[in-house]
């Protein structure tokens, strides 16, 4: 009786001391982040998510320990939100199908690196957020306009996805999502601003477009055939930072190595970034990708997506802008 009652308290201690270290992480967690929670309802509502998130983080990175992943993941801005929740940020329209607009991509079999990495060469800005805005198909095309604008004039300019949402709105839904393709067509037509002339506000406003503040329009732009990731390994490796789609439905917790989720599904393309390198560790290859969820996410903004297999969809929608 006293062995039972002595391991009953010594479970309840464990228990107690378990739950007073989660309770910490999820105030810190709220300090970092900068959370605040309409009343306590609401903040007990995102503990226990926020608990359930962090045990979940602990059993992947036991296996990555065992090296039995890739990737490790991490708290982060995303850890009080539930995997329902995380989904209703990814807002972009995948097209699978080429506009009459679009120029079609033809490998030219040229012998390429072993690895890029454009933002060593002065083709990529600074990691950007879009905040509760879903407008990843916006920094998307921004991302590869400058990487395209800089290419062709030397200069890296930060470009404008405010004007992209409030400006594209036949062939977008602001804040609730956008396709590449058809928003690339404004691009060709108007131009893009600066980030500097046309500020990000992360919400859908009244289009404010200055055509004496323009940097640059593009002259075409071209999608990569669907499926044909050594297409777009050339491409990346000739031409510069690409526009792609995946499936990021399981990428919130991301924190270092290569991502690689059997989960993950090229027919679920939810989500847009920029392709902006690749490379090679330890025998596994990878893409370089440049998210839009601050550069506290991931390596530093960044991850390194698992290359060769088209994980997740990365090469079902890719498309590129040139500049004459």
């Amino acid at each position: 009786m006293k062995v039972a009652i002595f391991f009953s308290l010594l479970v309840v201690a464990i228990s107690a001391s378990i739950s007073e270290e989660l309770g910490a992480k999820f105030q810190a967690f709220k300090l970092e982040h900068g959370k605040t929670y309409l009343n306590q309802a609401e903040e007990s509502k995102r503990f226990n998510i926020f608990t359930d998130n962090v045990r979940a983080i602990e059993a992947h990175n036991a296996l990555y320990e065992q090296g039995k992943v890739s990737y490790k993941k991490g708290i982060n801005k995303f850890t009080d939100m539930s995997q329902e929740e995380f989904k209703t940020m990814l807002t972009l329209s995948a097209s699978r199908k080429p506009t009459l607009e679009t120029t079609s991509y033809v490998k030219t079999g040229v012998e390429i690196p072993s690895s890029v990495d454009w933002r060593k060469e002065g083709r990529v800005t600074g990691v950007k957020d879009q905040g509760d805005c879903g407008s990843c198909w916006a920094f998307s095309i921004t991302g590869s306009t400058e990487g395209a604008y800089a290419r062709k004039s030397g200069k890296l300019v930060s470009l404008s996805e405010q004007q992209l949402i409030d400006c594209c709105t036949d062939t977008s839904a602001g804040c609730d999502g956008g396709s590449l393709d058809d928003n690339f067509k404004y691009v060709m037509k108007d131009g893009l601003q600066s980030e500097e002339s046309y500020t990000y506000k992360g919400e859908d406003g009244a289009c404010k477009y200055n055509v004496a503040s323009v940097v640059t329009k593009v002259s075409k732009y071209t999608s990569i055939p669907a499926e044909d990731e050594d297409a777009l390994l050339e491409a990346v490796a000739t031409v510069g930072p690409v526009s792609v789609g995946m499936d990021a439905s399981y990428l919130s917790s991301y924190d270092s190595g290569i991502y690689e989720d059997q989960d993950c599904s090229p027919a679920g393309l939810n989500h847009a970034i920029l392709a902006v390198g690749y490379g090679t560790e330890n025998g596994k290859d990878y893409w370089i990708i440049k998210n839009s969820w601050g550069a506290s996410w991931g390596e530093q903004g960044y991850f390194r997506l698992a290359r060769g297999k088209n994980q997740c969809g990365i090469s079902e929608d890719t498309v590129y802008p040139t500049i004459d």
